[in-house]
């Protein structure tokens, strides 16, 4: 695709899904308590990805050196909110924009390498507090975009009902084989809990080897739109869990002085990757088709 490919695209219809959906999403926060943040781009500290066997293929995040300091580009704002937690914002949310680099073989319609997620975090807020409330926000959205997505794009949403269903990991390989399967078969949107990945998901205490952690899935095979957990707080928790994957305590640093410190908080929250909620919603097979400027992995960028 060049540059006047790019111009040529009738890209305004989906233009108009996206602000009426930002703007609903945002609206609704808001209604809750929530505050309005503002984006962190570079940062001495940002989301590992690490364990987590869907980021195998990611590379390392560029860094820069800024008035002596080494900073990353941001891949996900969930130490900011754990620290903004930690400064008495006890509902927040953030439209964060996050790159994250990624092997050419990532490009399966899903993947953007630049990506806006709309991120927001509770203070003492658990699991089921941030399930519930996205379930409610996404049936109130598709209820508001139901009109103009059949007009535009002669679509019908579903009316999913809550609570939406909910399945372990392992449930999932069982009954549908993998995550992607699961999403094909699925006629409404669907959570999948208890996942083993990063450090600062937390581990549920009465059951070790188990997490307090939730994915939604869309139907129709697009896939995993948000990601969240509950979060661990307590410095031992996090620094043994740190060390147990293999992740260099030095590279975290401030954040790990302010656990220390006795400053964190239990909190949960989540992302809703908003680029991928728009295509399905548009129904669109790639996600460069709702990105004006696609920024998709192993492919140049134009403009």
């Amino acid at each position: 695709m060049n540059a006047l490919q790019i111009v040529s695209r009738k890209i305004e219809p989906v233009m108009e899904v996206q602000t009426r959906a930002v703007d609903y999403m945002t609206e609704y926060l808001i209604s809750k308590g929530f505050r309005w943040l503002l984006p962190v781009m570079l940062s001495t500290v940002t989301d590992p990805l690490w364990p987590d066997p869907a980021s195998e293929s990611a590379i390392r995040p560029p860094e820069i050196e800024a008035y002596g300091s080494r900073l990353r580009l941001m891949q996900s704002m969930i130490f900011h909110k754990q620290i903004a937690v930690a400064m008495g914002i006890d509902k927040l949310f953030i439209l964060s924009p996050n790159v994250r680099l990624e092997s050419r073989e990532a490009d399966d319609g899903k993947h953007a390498y630049e990506f806006t997620q709309l991120d927001f975090e509770i203070a003492y807020g658990t699991m089921d507090d941030v399930m519930s409330l996205i379930e409610d926000m996404i049936v109130g959205l598709f209820r508001e975009l139901r009109p103009v997505v059949w007009e535009s794009f002669e679509r019908e949403l579903p009316k999913p009902k809550r609570p939406f269903k909910r399945f372990t990991l392992e449930e999932i390989k069982e009954e549908f084989g993998s995550e992607e399967e699961a999403s094909r078969a699925m006629e409404d949107p669907f959570w999948i809990v208890d996942i083993e990945r990063e450090f600062y998901d937390r581990e549920d205490p009465e059951r070790p080897g188990h997490f307090r952690n939730y994915d939604l899935y869309l139907p129709e095979g697009y896939g995993e739109v948000s990601s969240g957990g509950e979060r661990e707080w307590e410095y031992e928790v996090i620094v043994r869990k740190m060390k147990r994957a293999g992740i260099s305590l030095e590279a975290f640093r401030p954040y790990l002085e302010i656990a220390k410190a006795g400053l964190l908080k239990p909190s949960a929250g989540a992302g809703i990757g908003v680029e991928r909620l728009i295509r399905y919603v548009v129904g669109a097979r790639h996600i460069a088709e709702v990105q004006p400027f696609p920024r998709i992995p192993g492919v140049p960028a134009v403009i």
